[in-house]
Formats: structure tokens, C-alpha cells, sequence
């Protein structure tokens, strides 16, 4: 049975949220493909701070309704006949970031000596570890727990969970992860399971998860990072971390006053950044984050 595929070329800081809408509007999965992705040969890369959403659909009729739905001008394509739901798993392979080792479930390899594996399956969630985001909030993350093997972590926005999980095999003793929709919740449960650790999930806002946490994680969009602020501040512990990502170069200001104004110092040792994506690191009043331990 062919499958066909809705191409929508958007602003960079678009595409993951539009991803979203469309695999809630019936795709069976989605790629985003910024201009770090090395595209197939004979396609153009997409422009600086742009990026192009792919979505898989079973029919012409759903994507051009998709498209409708949305608002959208973009590219139909007929793939011919394949198994479209098994689309999403062409081109990932296993990786390392720090002390951590990524395999898709669907890959058999060995992690190196002394890296902790996570598999994943993103399922209809976000999240593979692909994304430079992911990447960055995964090494500092492996850094905060090198630091403090023991540190509770609240991961906000989780998707697949990969970051919750991978703060579980790195050492902290609780960590909580949260999303506003219920089908990463069900998928970072999955992921949890397969990887034989315990998370505690949760739909609800982070000032609910039962605080304070010794680091705090976020790598989701500049805006709602914004709008986040008071509540990430309000349950970060003394000295505590917090670690943000999902922000693109020139959003750095509008996102970091937010969370001076509510009353963290910037920790620039613990920043890093990706191409045009930055991870912001803030700090607690207190004694640091070793006193965790």
C-alpha cells in the first residue's frame, strides 16, 4: 500500500511544534530536517534558521486535510509501497554523548566500556537524541551527575523520556519527568520499562511534582521557557541547577531575564551550545551543587 509524505518548509523555532500538530492530526510519524541534518543527495539543505517538517501519512486525502486543517503550503509526495509506519527508523543508528550510549531499540550494538545505555523507541513521541538540543541537555546533565551522583532531577517537557532515563542510569536517586501530553507520558512509561528503570510521570505543572530538585532540566521552547520561569525557579533546590535548551542564537536575552528576574544567577561553566541552539545554565542561591551528593 503506497504511503505519502507532506514536506512544509517553516522558521526553525516552528518545526518541532508543528511536527507535533500534525502527528496529532492523523501523520504516523514525523521528521524535522534543519540545516545540521545532511539531507539525501540532490536536496538542498534548508536556509539558516529554517527547517522542513516531513510527515508520513496512509493516504493523499489525510495529508492534504492535514495541510488544510493547519493552514499549510507544502509538497505531497507519493512513497510508493512500503511499510510507511516503519518510515520514521531510516537513518538512526546508535550514539554516544558523554558517559551516555543511545541505541533505537531497533539497533543491536554493544555500548563502549563504562557508558550507560538507553534505548529508545520514540513511538508517536519526540525525542530520539538526534537533535542537537537533546545532545547538549545530555551532556550537561552527564556533567551535573558526574558532580552529584545522588541529585534528584525533574525532567519538564520529557517526550520520549531519554533524558529522564539517562539521568536514572547516571546515578539520581528520584527523577520526575512531565508532559502536557498524554502520548509521551505513555511513551517515556515504554521507555522506562524497556530500560528496567523507575521514573515518576506526571501531566501536571512542575511546581506540582513534589520539590525541590537538586537539577532541573527543560529543553523545550524559547517562549514557553519564558512563561515557565517562576514555576522551574520556585522548584530548584539551594544551590541547585537548571538547564535549558531549546533555544535558538539571539533568543538567549528574553530568556535568560525571565529567570534572573525570578531570582537565579546564570551559570555560564555549565552553558554550551550547538550551531545556532544554546543550553542556558542557571543557579540557585546556595552552597552549589556538589552539597547534593
Amino acid at each position: 500500500m503506497p504511503a505519502y509524505v507532506l514536506t512544509v518548509e517553516v522558521e526553525q523555532a516552528r518545526a518541532d511544534d508543528l511536527a507535533a500538530l500534525l502527528v496529532d492530526g492523523g501523520a504516523s510519524g514525523a521528521e524535522v530536517r534543519d540545516a545540521t541534518v545532511l539531507p539525501m543527495p540532490g536536496v538542498a539543505r534548508p536556509a539558516p534558521g529554517r527547517a522542513r517538517v516531513a510527515c508520513f501519512f496512509a493516504s493523499r486525502d489525510a495529508a492534504e486535510e492535514a495541510a488544510r486543517s493547519l493552514g499549510l503550503s507544502g509538497q505531497i509526495d507519493e512513497l510508493g509501497d512500503q511499510d510507511w509506519s516503519e518510515g520514521w527508523k531510516r537513518g538512526l543508528s546508535p550514539f554516544v554523548v558523554g558517559r551516555v550510549f543511545i541505541r533505537p531499540s531497533f539497533v543491536a550494538a554493544r555500548p563502549p566500556a563504562g557508558a550507560v545505555e538507553v534505548v529508545i523507541d520514540p513511538g508517536m513521541a519526540f525525542g530520539t537524541g538526534t537533535h542537537p538540543t537533546t545532545a547538549l541537555c545530555l551532556a550537561a546533565l552527564d556533567a551535573c551527575l558526574a558532580q552529584a551522583p545522588g541529585a534528584t532531577v525533574l525532567d519538564v517537557g520529557t517526550g520520549t523520556g531519554l533524558l529522564a532515563i539517562a539521568a536514572r542510569k547516571l546515578g539520581s536517586m528520584r527523577v520526575v519527568a512531565t508532559d502536557q501530553d498524554p502520548v509521551a507520558l505513555r511513551v517515556a512509561a515504554e521507555n522506562a520499562s524497556r530500560n528496567g528503570v523507575e521514573l515518576e510521570l506526571d501531566g501536571r505543572a512542575p511546581e506540582h511534582q513534589g520539590g525541590p530538585f537538586h537539577v532541573v532540566v527543560a529543553n523545550i521552547l524559547a517562549n514557553a521557557l519564558v512563561e515557565l520561569a517562576p514555576g522551574l525557579a520556585s522548584v530548584l533546590a539551594p544551590g541547585g541547577t537548571l538547564l535549558l535548551s531549546g533555544i535558538l542564537s539571539g533568543q538567549e536575552g528574553e530568556v535568560l531575564s525571565a529567570y534572573l528576574a525570578a531570582g537565579l544567577r546564570r551559570d555560564e561553566d555549565r552553558e554550551r551550545s550547538s550551531g545556532e541552539w544554546r543550553l542556558l545554565a542557571l543557579a540557585a542561591p546556595g552552597p552549589g551543587l556538589a552539597g547534593s551528593r
